[in-house]
Order: structure tokens, then C-alpha cells, then sequence
């Protein structure tokens, strides 16, 4: 017994689109800045205000700082390496 057999060409009903996307914001999708282009960006701030408003982050406690690992070497301000 023969048998032929015919491709089939099924058109579906559902639209050839792309697969929705996940609702993340346009700005998550951007790459992150480089160092160069976040110092040129002008920030709402004086750079004279960041450590007013660096103390009172602290004050609130809504950042924390890491607990020092070397302390003997915290206190050497005397040494001709140490940048204010």
C-alpha cells in the first residue's frame, strides 16, 4: 500500500509579535555610568553639602559604615601619605 504525504501549511490566529516584555523601567534597562561620566553628571547638591548631608545620613542611621579592619592603621594621619 502507497502512501503520499502533503506538507501542511497552518496559519495560526495569534499575531507574529515578540513576547511581551517584563515591566522593568527604560532606566534599568540603560548600562550603568562610568566613573568619568558621574563625575561630568551636575548633581542638585554643592559638593560643599555632602558631608552635612553624609552626617546627617548617619545620625538617622539609614547607612552604615563598616567596621574599621585596621585600626592601628586608621590613626596614621601623620604619614606623609595621607590625603585630607
Amino acid at each position: 500500500m502507497a502512501m503520499n504525504i502533503v506538507p501542511l501549511n497552518l496559519k495560526s490566529t495569534a499575531k507574529n509579535s515578540p513576547a511581551p516584555k517584563n515591566n522593568v523601567p527604560y532606566e534599568k534597562l540603560q548600562r550603568k555610568l562610568t566613573l568619568k561620566e558621574m563625575q561630568a553628571r551636575q548633581y542638585p547638591f554643592l559638593g560643599s553639602d555632602v558631608s552635612g548631608i553624609f552626617d546627617d545620613l548617619l545620625e538617622a542611621i539609614l547607612i552604615n559604615l563598616p567596621e574599621i579592619k585596621r585600626p592601628k592603621e586608621a590613626e596614621q594621619r601623620d604619614d606623609p601619605k595621607y590625603c585630607k
